[in-house]
């Protein structure tokens, strides 16, 4: 098999495993939220509080995803939260209870971390380096993929079933699609052990940035990219969390027009992180979040200064334009700018950073929509916060050299 058939095939098993984990594992609880609430009497403050847990269990669990990665097998560590992600999104099919609702959320952040952090060292291991920016792309595209389903399936499953008719289908399709991708990476890794080197670049000398920058920049560098991710969990993920509760209770629009907007922002996203990992790949992983999250700032700003459907339209489309792409540029920014051996432990970190400003972020747009009784003060803030997110994008290192190297010569 060649090398070039062997990563297409590894990307494509990524791409499912996170559709798995984030799409139906993170944002299916988003998208039926209005209705949880009307079965089960909950509040939304309660509601921002399940997405706190959910965002807690997924920062801590980031971290501690970057140092099991040097203790656990990457291929068991993918394959495991995957599978356990399938059972119990199937679970909470025959869940009545609040509390019990609150824990499987939980736990599915735990999943979502501990497929995604992996995933980075896998790439980094079995994907040439100049493959890796659209790779990523890809692979964090997987969202979309399972976002498009989310919005064509979730508003028929509702019209003829329940909310809990839901969680069994996107179960089933888990499980299914879970056991295919394993079955199929664990029969590569039989024909090409993990630990091979092809796909790794030769050790370097150390460059000129690392020997002679002063330590103090270097923590200044770290500081920055830790402020950006969480600047980022503050406003991207409350954004998708609240954005069908938003169209549905505060424009007063229908569930199939949501499931629209559901979908549109699932179609464009999966384009958008492979043109985010192309535009890395020409210029730099820096001007690519750049260029991502300025669009970000158009998308809020039509929900906040806009009104009715389009708006709506209008915002879920910018925002699919940028949300796989920002996402998938982190890692490709962090194994640039740093060797191998190191990428999974910082990218631990920064999940860990982007899961705290998540879990603030989600619980923050709960309460004021109890206090004020709409979301329209917490998308004013996410405003702010995306705003932010661009001044410390112009701060941060390049992985670009003067002279137009990159790929990884440009380390810190």
């Amino acid at each position: 098999m060649t090398e070039r058939r062997r990563e297409l095939i590894y990307v494509c098993c990524l791409t499912g495993f996170i559709t798995i984990t984030f799409a139906f594992g993170r944002y299916i609880f988003s998208m039926i939220t209005p209705d949880i609430v009307r079965e089960l009497g909950i509040d939304y403050e309660f509601v921002g509080r399940i997405n706190a847990f959910h965002q807690g269990a997924y920062l801590l669990f980031s971290l501690l995803g970057g140092l099991l990665c040097s203790v656990v097998s990457v291929r068991h560590l993918i394959g495991g939260s995957v599978i356990l992600c399938g059972v119990s999104v199937t679970m909470l099919a025959f869940v009545n209870n609040p509390w019990i609702l609150l824990c499987i959320v939980t736990l599915q952040g735990i999943f979502a971390a501990t497929s995604w952090i992996p995933m980075v060292a896998f790439v980094a291991e079995n994907i040439q380096e100049k493959n890796r920016g659209k790779s990523l792309g890809i692979i964090s595209s997987g969202t979309s993929f399972g976002l498009i389903l989310n919005g064509m399936l979730i508003p028929w499953l509702l019209k003829y079933g329940t909310w809990h008719t839901v969680w069994l289908v996107f179960g089933i399709i888990s499980l299914i699609l879970g056991a295919l991708g394993i079955y199929a990476i664990t029969a590569l890794g039989k024909s090409g052990p993990e630990g091979r080197e092809p796909t790794v670049p030769a050790p370097k000398p150390v460059p000129a940035a690392q020997k002679g920058g002063p330590a103090g920049c270097i923590w200044r560098h770290y500081l920055l990219l830790v402020a950006l991710l969480v600047i980022s969990g503050l406003y991207l993920i409350p954004f998708q969390s609240y954005i069908v509760p938003l169209m549905q209770e505060d424009m007063g629009l229908s569930e199939q027009v949501s499931g629209l907007c559901w979908s549109l922002f699932g179609f464009i996203g999966i384009f958008s992180g492979f043109i985010a990992g192309v535009l890395a790949d020409h210029t730099s992983a820096k001007t690519a979040m750049l260029i991502t999250y300025s669009v970000s700032v158009l998308s809020i700003a039509s929900v906040v200064f806009l009104g009715g459907a389009a708006s709506a339209l209008l915002a879920c489309a910018i925002f699919g334009l940028t949300y796989n792409g920002i996402f998938g540029l982190h890692p490709t920014y962090v194994s640039r700018i740093l060797p191998p051996d190191k990428t999974a432990r910082l990218f631990g970190l920064l999940n860990l950073s982007l899961g705290l400003g998540s879990m603030i972020g989600n619980y923050a747009g709960g309460a004021i929509k109890k206090a004020t009784g709409s979301f329209t003060l917490a998308y004013q803030l996410m405003l702010v916060m995306a705003l932010l997110a661009v001044v410390i994008c112009l701060m941060i290192k390049s992985d670009r050299e003067k002279g137009g190297k990159q790929n990884g010569k440009n380390r810190i």
